[in-house]
């Protein structure tokens, strides 16, 4: 019943995309690869996407696409299930990627979200990697204080091979119910994030607004956002719901250590294709001089 009902929406879909095509109108389905990509050599590229654990089947081709099209040196991914890990290795060719499941520590169908970071892997050679959990008991599978879940930190160390300059990439999803688990999940990303003497950006879904007390203890101690620092920059949520529009306040950030002050834009990403939206967060990017 369910492939009937998929068959019955792609033909609807293809007979108004084919009306509209009588009128000189198109829709693009997917972002063509490399369509936004960064072209300076001396900047980085960052993203942090929640590509969303359901509605797979519509997106599948839509979520690759939309990585390549804007073409990251490295991204942090939330909400990535073992499906969208084998549909990201396979589709994504320019990438490597890392991580692992927070219900089990490893990659296997059961192993719940991974909290993963990709990277262009010929432009960088991986230096060093890890994931911990946000609780009490870092080094091991575990739900921390009053979560809702096991929850999660990846991090790499990118070393560019060309020039040998190395950055850190540290990604996170917070609890989305444990207000105890939000703060002192907060403080534990920020302690690895602070603890590299190198160029280190902090990724994530941190399921808390800009401006409130969570966010203020994320952005000091050694920590900014890219949003205020961005030379070009914009405003507006990150989370709808599939519903798109711009008002609100963001949740998802890109956050830079003091190595870091040359930061050319952040972008909040708000195309849809085929009339679809790529998840029920827009992706973010912010360009930077490492």
């Amino acid at each position: 019943m369910k492939e009937f009902f998929n068959k019955i929406s792609s033909a609807f879909l293809s007979f108004i995309f084919m009306i509209l095509g009588v009128f000189g109108i198109t829709i693009q389905p997917v972002p063509e690869k490399d369509a936004f990509a960064n072209t300076d050599p001396a900047v980085t590229r960052i993203m942090s996407f929640n590509i969303r654990c359901l509605e797979y089947e519509r997106r599948e081709n839509l979520v690759p696409a939309l990585i390549e099209a804007y073409s990251p040196d490295s991204a942090g991914l939330q909400e990535c299930t073992y499906q969208w890990y084998e549909n990201l290795t396979e589709s994504l060719e320019d990438y490597a990627f890392v991580g692992v499941g927070r219900d089990t520590g490893d990659l296997s169908e059961d192993c719940g979200e991974i909290s993963a970071v990709i990277y262009k892997k010929s432009k960088y050679n991986l230096i060093d990697s890890g994931t911990f959990w946000l609780s009490e008991t870092p080094d091991k599978v575990s739900k921390g204080w009053d979560g809702a879940c096991n929850r999660i930190c990846t991090w790499v160390v990118l070393e560019d091979k060309e020039t040998g300059k190395q950055y850190a990439h540290v990604n996170t999803h917070l609890d989305h119910m444990g207000k105890n688990a939000r703060i002192n999940g907060v403080e534990l990303v920020k302690e690895k994030a602070l603890s590299y003497n190198i160029p280190t950006v902090v990724t994530g879904d941190f399921n808390f607004e800009k401006g409130t007390n969570l966010y203020n203890s994320l952005v000091t101690g050694g920590l900014k956002d890219t949003q205020d620092l961005a030379a070009q920059t914009m405003t507006g949520k990150t989370y709808h719901a599939y519903n798109g529009g711009t008002a609100g306040k963001p949740i998802d950030f890109i956050c830079v250590n003091e190595d870091i002050t040359d930061v050319k834009s952040y972008t909040i990403i708000r195309d849809k294709y085929n009339m679809k939206h790529t998840s029920d967060h827009y992706p973010i990017y912010s360009d930077m001089v490492m």
